[in-house]
């Protein structure tokens, strides 16, 4: 009768193991859909320049369209063909910047613009005496 009774404790302990290991081997639930993050446009870019009155933005304005110009009268003073490769970085640099600049004056940044402009002509003006 012990036997018995060890026998069925065994299947029964045996029955509830096949059932826990069964519920363990469960299928995963497939994972959940997240939507797509939208992608927003970028802001425009922020002007760090001063604050400055109406008289002093036409100056800063009128000042960096001359740097402008002036840089780009030296810049078509160059030969390029005839510069040095350490001479054609420096060409390229100026280019930057007048790039730079024209787009600051679009963005009536114009403090940068005089800024970049200027840059532009010294180094322009420098490249025209060494290439001479």
């Amino acid at each position: 009768m012990r036997l018995l009774s060890y026998v069925t404790l065994f299947a029964v302990m045996l029955g509830g193991c096949a059932e826990k290991k069964a519920a363990v081997i469960q299928k995963p639930p497939p994972p959940l859909s997240r939507p797509r993050p939208v992608k927003k446009e970028p802001p425009p870019p922020t002007i760090l320049s001063p604050r400055v009155g109406r008289e002093e933005e036409d100056r800063l304005k009128q000042d960096a369209k001359s740097r402008i110009e002036e840089a780009e009268r030296i810049v078509k003073q160059i030969d390029q063909h005839r510069l040095a490769e350490e001479q054609r970085g420096t060409f390229s640099t100026i280019q930057s910047f007048l790039s730079k600049a024209r787009e600051a004056l679009s963005f009536e940044d114009f403090l940068r613009a005089f800024n970049l402009a200027d840059k532009a002509q010294i180094l322009a003006q420098e490249l025209l005496n060494s290439s001479r």
